[in-house]
């Protein structure tokens, strides 16, 4: 009789479609709801404001393991213990007058399977790095304005690894991708040394995050060097809607590509700034994430705390800056473990 041998491959069909929706992370299904534990809800904001989300993920960035690894040799004369995972030395061969970086990008929309969830147009796509810009080079009459000028300019790839020409777009259709399963980065990336990878899809329920530090041993180069987006937050007047709405996820994120921590890491820290905390000493130490706006000025470490700061898990509305302590240890980072993912440009960047 053929009947158990059915019933034995349909439990194998079921078990194996469960195993794909990842229950250890939230699953958005073709209707837009997420599916996450048991319980089901109707957006992302809902679930973000759900007791099954804990806000100190909003960013799933992994905590800097220091490894000690001396990383390439400096150029022209810097080190990369200047902005190593333990340590900073700020030092003026990083300070943004020395000239513009370029950094190429390529940004790879996953939608699921049938294209219901996670599309993004390319004019979308296009807001999400202008954004960026206006933030990392405190353009006038932007939101970013009150930062510091980086000088650090990223645009969409024009040319693809093979050199063919390009708008600096990929899609791909695939619900396991789209949920942030299954390795996607093996198939789909361009050379990691040459080109920023930014991903568009669940983030594993959090708002973004990236894979790993510049100073990680082994990371820079490799296929999972990647920036990874909630594809509702991508870009101006993202779907997500307030408070994260204002592609600011984004530039939090290539915050942490180029080597900057948390303003709230290791709380209040110690008086030696550049080898505690998050590194950084003209960031005011804060005992913990604030997760909006937070009137009334919190000070939680005796000064305060740096809501403005892209590095903090504040409200779009509420990040304007880096500083220029933040913006002299991400030009460490590029030029001494990204160095081969920037070309010098000239002129003025104007987003």
């Amino acid at each position: 009789m053929k009947l158990p041998r059915i019933l034995a491959g349909l439990a194998l069909a079921l078990s194996t479609a469960a195993l794909a929706q990842s229950p250890d992370k939230p699953w958005q299904h073709d209707d837009g709801t997420i599916e996450f534990q048991g319980r089901t809800f109707s957006s992302w904001r809902d679930f973000h404001r759900s007791d099954l989300f804990d806000p100190a993920t909003k960013c799933l960035t992994p905590d800097a393991v220091d490894n000690n690894d001396q990383g390439p040799q400096g150029f022209q004369g810097t080190s990369p213990t200047d902005c190593s995972l333990s340590s900073t030395t700020i030092s003026p061969d990083y300070d943004p007058d020395v000239a513009i970086y370029r950094i190429p990008c390529v940004v790879h929309v996953i939608t699921n399977s049938s294209g219901s969830e996670g599309n993004l147009t390319d004019a979308q796509v296009e807001s999400g790095i202008r954004i960026l810009n206006e933030d990392m080079n405190a353009l006038l009459d932007t939101p970013g304005q009150n930062g510091t000028e980086a000088r650090i300019e990223f645009y969409l790839a024009d040319v693809d690894p093979s050199g063919n020409p390009t708008n600096g777009i990929t899609r791909s259709a695939n619900s396991t991708w789209f949920n942030d399963s299954g390795s996607y980065w093996n198939s789909l990336a361009w050379d990691t040394n040459r080109y920023c990878n930014i991903y568009t899809n669940t983030a594993s329920g959090a708002l973004g995050y990236v894979s790993g530090f510049p100073a990680d041993s082994g990371h820079v180069g490799s296929p999972g060097d990647r920036v990874v987006i909630l594809w509702s937050t991508y870009g101006e007047n993202g779907p997500y809607g307030p408070p994260y709405d204002m592609g600011r996820t984004l530039t939090h994120e290539i915050g942490h590509y180029l080597g900057l921590y948390h303003t709230f890491q290791g709380g209040c820290g110690s008086s030696s700034c550049y080898t505690s905390s998050d590194l950084i000493c003209d960031t005011n130490s804060e005992s913990g994430p604030n997760f909006s706006c937070s009137g009334g000025n919190p000070s939680t470490c005796g000064s305060l705390d740096p809501i403005d700061n892209y590095m903090d898990y504040s409200d779009d509305v509420c990040m304007e800056k880096f500083t220029p302590e933040q913006v002299n240890r991400m030009r460490c980072s590029l030029l001494n473990w990204r160095p081969l993912l920037y070309s010098e440009g000239a002129g003025c960047i104007t987003g």
